[in-house]
C-alpha cells in the first residue's frame, strides 16, 4: 500500500514536468498532476465517501454540465465555413472514427461487459466530453480513469501525428497542395446551426445535448450581437471548465483504482483507439487522393475531434516537408467534420448498447453504419444546402 501510495505521489510530479517541459497540454495535465498528487496524500478530508471533492466530482461531471459547458466553448472557437464549403470532408471525419468500434470489439474481447467496453471505445473520440458524457450514461465507476485517459491522449497528438503520418503518406503525396472554398455568407453560416440540430434530433437524439450546445457556442460567434457571451464562452467559461474537469479528474485518480487491471487496460486499449482513428483517417485520405491528385492524405490525420490542435499539428508537418504547403484551411474543414462525427459516433455507439442488445458484433456493426451514413448523408445536405443558399445570394444582388 505504501509503495501504492508513493506511486500516486511520484505520477502526479511525473505528469506536471512532462507536461510543462514538452508543453503537453498544460491547461489541463498541470491541475490533473497537481490534483493527483494533492488528493492521494493518505487522510486527505476532501476526497473519498463525502469528501468535497468526490461530491464535486459527481454534481459537475457525473451531471455532464462541465463536459457540456466545454461544448459551448468548443463551439464559439469553431468557425463551420470550411466545412459547409468543403462538405465532403465529412467522409473523412467519419473514417476517422473506425477505431472507435474496433477497440469496443477489443475491449469485449478482453473481458470487459458491454457498458464498460462502451465507454473505453469512446476514449478514441479524441473528446473529453464526449468521453465523459458516454460513460456517465453507461458506467459512471470508469469516468475517472476514462476521462484521464481521453485528455491524457489527446495532449500527445502532436506526436502521434507526425508518426503516423510517417509511416502512411508516401514522398510524393506529401507534395499535394490541397486547396479549399471559402465562400460561405452570413446567412448561411445563421442558419447552419439550426439545420444541424434539426438534422441531428430526427435521426440521433442522444446526440442533441452535445450537438446543441456546440451549436449554441457557435450562433453566439456567427449572429453578430452576442460577442461578449462569445468572447466569455471562449475565454472564461472555458477555462474555468477547464480548470474544474482537470482537478476534479485528477483528485477522483486514487491509488486504489489506479493499480487495477481494468484500468490499465483502459489506458493500453485507450491508445490504441487514438493511433486506429489517426491511421484510418490518413487511409480515408489517401482514397481522397486516387481520385484528386491534389488532395494531401496528410489531412485525414485531422479528422478527429482534437480542435484545433490536429488541424494544426498537420499543418506543421506538412510544411516541414514541403515549406511551399499550406494545408491549415483543409485541415480545419476534416477537423469540423471530426468533431461533429465524434459526438455522433459516440453517442450513435451509445445507443447501440442502450437497446440492450448483447451481442457485440451486432452493436459495432450497428453503431458504425449507422454513425458512417449519417455523416455521408450530412455531407450531401450540407452540399445541397450550400448550393442553395449560394444561388439565392446570387438572386438576391441581381
Amino acid at each position: 500500500m505504501i509503495l501504492m501510495w508513493a506511486f500516486m505521489l511520484i505520477l502526479g510530479i511525473a505528469i506536471i514536468f512532462l507536461s510543462v517541459k514538452f508543453k503537453l497540454e498544460p491547461l489541463l495535465l498541470v491541475p490533473i498532476g497537481f490534483f493527483i498528487f494533492f488528493s492521494n496524500i493518505p487522510g486527505n478530508p476532501l476526497v473519498g465517501q463525502g469528501g468535497l471533492l468526490t461530491n464535486l466530482f459527481n454534481l459537475l461531471i457525473g451531471s455532464e454540465l462541465l463536459p457540456l459547458f466545454i461544448f459551448i466553448s468548443i463551439g464559439a472557437m469553431m468557425d463551420f465555413n470550411l466545412l459547409i464549403s468543403n462538405p465532403f470532408y465529412t467522409v473523412i471525419g467519419a473514417f476517422s472514427q473506425v477505431g472507435i468500434f474496433l477497440t469496443f470489439l477489443m475491449a469485449s474481447y478482453f473481458g470487459f461487459d458491454i457498458r464498460s467496453a462502451a465507454s473505453i471505445a469512446s476514449i478514441g473520440t479524441a473528446d473529453g466530453p464526449t468521453s465523459i458524457y458516454v460513460t456517465s450514461m453507461l458506467k459512471p465507476d470508469l469516468i475517472a480513469p476514462v476521462s484521464l485517459a481521453a485528455y491524457t491522449y489527446v495532449s500527445i497528438i502532436p506526436l502521434l501525428i507526425p508518426l503516423i503520418l510517417k509511416i502512411f503518406v508516401t514522398k510524393n503525396e506529401m507534395e499535394s497542395n490541397t486547396k479549399v472554398n471559402q465562400n460561405i455568407s452570413k446567412k448561411t453560416l445563421m442558419i447552419f446551426p439550426f439545420l444541424l440540430i434539426l438534422l441531428v434530433g430526427l435521426v440521433a437524439p442522444m446526440a442533441l445535448p452535445l450537438i446543441g450546445f456546440l451549436m449554441f457556442g457557435n450562433f453566439l460567434r456567427i449572429n453578430g450581437q452576442t460577442q461578449k457571451l462569445k468572447e466569455t464562452a471562449e475565454k472564461e467559461l472555458a477555462m474555468i471548465s477547464t480548470i474544474l474537469i482537470a482537478m476534479l479528474i485528477g483528485a477522483n485518480m486514487s491509488a486504489d483504482l489506479f493499480f487495477r487491471f481494468d484500468t490499465l487496460m483502459i489506458f493500453s486499449l485507450g491508445i490504441v483507439a487514438f493511433i486506429l482513428n489517426l491511421a484510418f483517417g490518413v487511409l480515408a485520405g489517401k482514397i481522397f487522393h486516387i481520385f484528386d491528385k491534389s488532395f494531401n492524405p496528410s489531412i485525414g490525420a485531422s479528422g478527429n475531434s482534437a480542435f484545433p490542435m490536429a488541424s494544426r499539428v498537420v499543418h506543421t508537418y506538412a510544411q516541414q516537408k514541403n515549406r511551399h504547403s499550406f494545408l491549415l484551411p483543409a485541415a480545419l474543414s476534416a477537423n469540423a467534420a471530426g468533431q461533429i462525427a465524434s459526438a455522433v459516433a459516440g453517442t450513435f455507439l451509445l445507443q447501440s448498447v442502450l437497446t440492450g442488445e448483447q451481442n457485440v458484433y451486432n452493436v459495432a456493426f450497428s453503431a458504425f453504419w449507422k454513425s458512417t451514413l449519417i455523416m455521408i448523408a450530412f455531407g450531401f445536405a450540407l452540399f445541397i444546402f450550400g448550393k442553395f443558399m449560394k444561388n439565392k445570394t446570387q438572386k438576391s444582388t441581381f
